[in-house]
C-alpha cells in the first residue's frame, strides 16, 4: 500500500473498527492506540518530496487533487502522531468518555491536511477535523454544558471554515487551478502590483487559522470548550489541534520574502500585524489565566497564550524567528501535553476541577506531582526543561528585529505565567490534605509508564534540544532562509549567543542537591490543623467560612483582580453574543416573510428572476 495514502486508509479503518467495537470499552481504547501505532509505523516508509495525486471531475472541470510531502509537513505528521500515541495509551486504563473512532477520523483529518497538496483536500481535510472534533466535545463530563462548549466551538469553526472556503473560490477564480503552490507563487508575482487584493485573500485564510488556534480575537471559545471537552480529548484538542493554525499560517508566511512588500520595523507589514495579534493573545492569555480557579480553563488559557508566543516568531519569517516558534511549537505539544494528561489525572482522583478544593495531593499521588510540576517548570521557561530553550530563542528573535515595545508585552507575559502556574503546582499539589482525599490513590500502571515517558522526554528534549533542531533547520532551508548553525545536540544557537544546555542541567541539579541538604540539616516543621493557620483559635462558623476558604490559594490574586478589573470590562464574548443576537433578529423577520402564501412566494422567485438577470448582464 502506497504510504501516503495508507496514513489516511488506516486511521479510517481503525475508525470503523472502534465505532462497531464501541460497547466494549477496552477493546476500542486498544484498537485506538494500535490504529495510532500502526499509523506512526507508516511514517517510516515516506520521504520528502513523495507525491500522489488523483483527477476529480467537479463543476464540469478536471481537477488534480493529491497528496505531498515536505519538510514542514513530515514534521508535523511525526510530532502529532507520536503524542496520539501516548495519549491513547495512557486513555486505555482512564473512563474518560472520549469516542475512539471520533479520534481516529480527526487522526485522519488531521494528516490530510498536513499532506494537503491542493486547497479542495484542505478544505475537506479541515471540515472533517472540525466536525469530528465537534462531535467528541458533546460527550463531556457535563452534558448540558459540554453541548454548549461544542455548540461555541462549531459556530467559530463554521464561521473560520466559511471565510476560507470564500478565500480558496476567489483565489482559483484569479489562478484557474486549486495547487497550493502555484497559487502561493501567483500571489507572489502580483504582491507588488496588488497588495491590497492579496491580503484580503490571505485574510480569509488566516480567520480561519486563528480560530483554529485561539488567537485573540477569536479566542473565547477555548475556555468553554477545553473546560467540558471530555477529559481524554482535552489533551489532544489543546496540544494537537491547536498547530492546524500553525502549519496553515506557514503555508502563506512566504509571500513575504516579496522584495516589493513595504515593511515596518524592517519587517513586513503584513507580518508585523501578525506578531501583534500573537504578542495580544499571549497577554490576554496570561492575565485571563491567573484570574481562573477551574485547572482546566486555567490551562486552556494558558495554552493559547502559548500560541501567541509561537504566532509572534514565526510572524517575523527569520532564520532564528522561525526556528524559535516552531522549536516552542514542539515544547507546547510536550509540556502541555504532560500538564493535561496529569490535570485529567487528577480529576478523574478527585472528581472536581476546582483548585480551591484541591490541596496537599502530593502525598497521594506522588509521580503525578512531580510529573506536573516538571510539565509547568517547562511552560513557565524554567531551565534545563524543555521551553527554556524556545522561550530564550523567541526573545533573542525579537530583540534582533528591535522590536522592543512586542519584547516587553511577550517578556510580561512571561512573568504571569509563571504566576498562574506557580498558583496552580501550590493550590493543586501543596498545602494541607483535605479528608475528603484521604483514599485517593495514584494512578495506574499505565498511567504511571505514560508519566515517566513524559517525565523523560521533557528533560530530554529540554537537554538536548538538537533532536528537534535539526529537522527544524531542514524546514527553513525549505523556505529558502539560513538555518542557523549546530555546534552539537546539547547546544541551542540563537542571534547573539549559544547556550549549552548540558552545563545548564549539571548546574541547576549541583543547587538543587545544596539546597535539599541545606533544607533537611536547618529547616525544623510541624504539622498543624488547617484552621490553625487561618482562623487563630476562632470558630470559623462564625464567619460563615467553608473549608474552601482556607485553602491559601482562595482569591489568590484578588489585589491584581481589582486593578486588572476595569482594563477587563470589554468582553469580546459580548461582540460575538450581540452579532449571534442580531443574527438570529434577521433570521426571524426572514422566516416571517414565509408564511405559505403562495403569492409572497411568487413575488420573491419574480424578483430573485429580475437581479440574477441583471447581475449577469453586469459581469457579463
Amino acid at each position: 500500500m502506497n504510504s501516503l495514502l495508507a496514513l489516511l486508509i488506516v486511521p479510517v479503518i481503525g475508525s470503523a473498527a472502534a465505532a462497531i467495537l464501541q460497547r466494549y470499552r477496552l477493546v476500542e481504547r486498544l484498537i485506538t492506540f494500535l490504529t495510532f501505532s500502526v499509523t506512526f509505523l507508516f511514517l517510516f516508509g515516506i520521504k520528502v518530496g513523495d507525491l500522489f495525486t488523483w483527477h476529480l471531475d467537479f463543476l464540469g472541470k478536471n481537477l488534480e487533487m493529491g497528496l505531498q510531502i515536505t519538510p514542514l509537513s513530515i514534521f508535523m505528521l511525526y510530532m502529532t502522531i507520536a503524542f496520539g500515541i501516548v495519549l491513547t495509551f495512557y486513555n486505555i486504563s482512564e473512563k474518560s468518555k472520549m469516542k475512539g473512532f471520533l479520534l481516529l477520523l480527526t487522526l485522519a483529518a488531521s494528516n490530510w491536511i498536513f499532506m494537503s497538496a491542493d486547497l479542495i483536500s484542505f478544505f475537506f481535510a479541515w471540515e472533517l477535523m472540525g466536525w469530528s472534533s465537534i462531535l467528541m466535545i458533546f460527550g463531556g463530563r457535563r452534558e448540558a454544558e459540554s453541548r454548549q462548549g461544542a455548540l461555541y466551538y462549531a459556530m467559530m469553526s463554521i464561521g473560520g471554515s466559511y471565510s476560507m472556503l470564500i478565500g480558496i473560490f476567489l483565489l482559483s477564480n484569479l489562478t484557474g487551478t486549486f495547487s497550493i503552490q502555484s497559487n502561493v507563487s501567483y500571489l507572489m508575482s502580483i504582491l507588488s502590483v496588488h497588495p491590497w487584493q492579496v491580503l484580503g485573500i490571505v485574510s480569509l485564510f488566516f480567520v480561519a487559522f486563528m480560530v483554529k488556534s485561539g488567537i485573540f480575537p477569536f479566542h473565547t471559545w477555548v475556555p468553554y470548550t477545553y473546560g467540558e471537552a471530555p477529559d481524554g480529548f482535552v489533551p489532544y484538542l489543546s496540544s494537537v489541534m491547536s498547530k492546524y493554525g500553525v502549519y496553515g499560517f506557514l503555508i502563506f508566511l512566504p509571500l513575504t520574502l516579496g522584495t516589493h512588500v513595504p515593511t515596518v520595523l524592517g519587517l513586513a507589514w503584513p507580518n508585523y500585524v501578525l506578531l501583534w495579534f500573537g504578542s495580544i493573545t499571549a497577554v490576554v492569555g496570561s492575565v485571563l489565566a491567573f484570574m481562573q480557579d477551574d485547572v482546566k480553563k486555567l490551562f486552556a488559557y494558558s495554552s493559547f497564550s502559548n500560541l501567541g508566543f509561537i504566532l509572534a516568531a514565526i510572524a517575523l519569517f527569520t532564520p532564528i524567528g522561525l526556528t524559535a516558534g516552531l522549536f516552542h511549537a514542539f515544547n507546547h505539544l510536550l509540556f502541555n501535553g504532560a500538564i493535561f494528561i496529569t490535570v485529567i489525572a487528577l480529576i478523574s482522583k478527585v472528581g472536581t476541577t476546582r483548585m480551591s478544593e484541591m490541596g496537599g495531593i502530593w502525598q497521594k499521588m506522588p509521580l503525578t506531582f512531580l510529573t506536573f510540576f516538571v510539565g509547568i517548570a517547562a511552560a513557565a521557561g524554567i531551565p534545563p526543561f524543555a521551553g527554556f530553550g524556545s522561550k530564550w530563542m523567541i526573545f533573542q528573535a525579537m530583540i534582533s528585529h528591535g522590536l522592543i515595545f512586542a519584547t516587553v508585552l511577550l517578556f510580561f507575559a512571561s512573568i504571569a505565567s509563571f504566576l498562574y502556574l506557580m498558583r496552580a503546582f501550590h493550590a493543586v499539589f501543596l498545602g494541607q490534605l483535605s479528608h475528603r482525599y484521604d483514599n485517593v490513590k495514584e494512578v495506574s500502571a499505565i498511567g504511571k509508564i505514560t508519566e515517566v515517558f513524559l517525565l523523560g522526554a521533557l528533560i530530554f528534549f529540554g537537554i538536548l534540544p538538537g533532536f528537534v533542531l535539526d529537522p527544524i533547520n531542514s524546514i527553513v532551508s525549505a523556505f529558502g532562509l539560513k538555518p542557523l548553525p549546530t555546534s552539537g545536540y546539547e547546544y541551542i544557537n540563537g542571534f547573539f549567543s549559544s547556550i549549552n544546555m548540558v552545563s545548564i542541567f549539571i548546574v541547576v541539579i549541583v543547587a538543587f542537591i545544596f539546597g535539599f541538604v541545606l533544607f533537611a540539616i536547618v529547616a525544623k516543621h510541624k504539622k498543624v490543623p488547617q484552621e490553625d493557620n487561618y482562623t487563630a483559635g476562632q470558630i470559623p462558623q462564625d464567619w460563615n467560612l467553608t473549608p474552601e476558604m482556607y485553602q491559601f490559594s482562595y482569591d489568590f490574586y484578588e489585589p491584581m483582580n481589582k486593578e486588572l478589573a476595569p482594563f477587563l470590562k470589554v468582553k469580546i464574548d459580548g461582540f460575538f453574543k450581540g452579532f449571534g443576537e442580531s443574527v438570529e433578529y434577521i433570521g426571524g423577520a426572514v422566516k416571517e416573510i414565509f408564511t405559505g402564501n403562495v403569492q409572497i412566494y411568487t413575488y420573491l422567485a419574480v424578483g430573485g428572476l429580475v437581479i440574477f438577470i441583471i447581475a449577469g448582464w453586469v459581469v457579463w
